[in-house]
């Protein structure tokens, strides 16, 4: 049911962003790509110099939330790389977990004029609803006017087998009250959310949460402030 998406990453290779980019040549629904470039790396600017006439690409993704140092958004290289990023008109998705998240407000901080934004609600640990300090630190990252929040995966931090509608709920609630519904968007997490429910239940679940929303803001949610935040055009 809807018109298009934007395909995000999964692994850290560039041959999976050129690989998207050539889906997204092919099928116009793919309205645009957040790939993957190595950003720690020496030379990182003739890197993104090589797709700047990539029109698709939009943003680009590190998955920091896979890193054992919970400061790695803040090392030398990665803000370094990131720095790269607004002058190419590219996007930076935080991929995170809650101990990452005060680098991340660091990383923001330091990098004003770069949007970002926040995959996964930053993946609290709803199975044990443990709301703190992941709420705080949230609502704290909130106050940056350049991020935004994707409210996704939420079924797969809680039970895959016995997940309700209640246990993630007051979690949704949670990340719009902290970044408002002009910079929330829905995401699928798909194919990872097939491990919790298929994708009708999955995006279900986020339609009948945003129920409570008034009806431009549903529209908001549902496509509106991502088609802004990547800079594709609404269908």
């Amino acid at each position: 049911g809807f018109d298009g998406t934007i395909a995000v990453q999964a692994r850290e290779m560039p041959k999976e962003t050129g690989y998207l980019l050539a889906l997204a040549a092919v099928h116009p629904e793919i309205m645009g790509v957040v790939g993957w470039l190595d950003l720690c790396a020496t030379g990182i600017e003739q890197e993104l110099e090589q797709f700047a006439d990539a029109a698709k690409l939009k943003g680009l993704r590190m998955l920091i939330h896979d890193r054992p140092d919970a400061e790695f958004a803040i090392s030398d290289a990665h803000v370094n790389g990131v720095s790269k990023l607004a002058q190419f008109g590219l996007t930076y998705d935080l991929l995170l977990k809650p101990p990452h998240l005060p680098a991340a407000i660091e990383l923001v901080d330091r990098l004003p004029n770069q949007m970002f934004v926040v995959d996964h609600i930053a993946k609290p640990d709803i199975r044990n609803q443990v709301m703190e300090p992941w709420h705080g630190l949230m609502a704290e990252l909130a106050r940056r006017s350049n991020v935004y929040c994707k409210l996704s995966s939420v079924i797969t931090q809680a039970d895959w087998q016995a997940w309700t509608d209640a246990d993630v709920l007051p979690f949704l609630d949670a990340a719009c009250e902290a970044f408002g519904p002009d910079r929330i968007m829905v995401g699928s997490d798909w194919p990872v959310s097939t491990c919790a429910a298929g994708y009708v239940e999955t995006m279900g679940l986020f339609e009948r949460w945003s129920k409570k929303l008034s009806t431009s803001e549903q529209d908001a949610f549902m496509g509106g402030n991502c088609a802004r935040f990547y800079g594709v055009k609404e269908l």
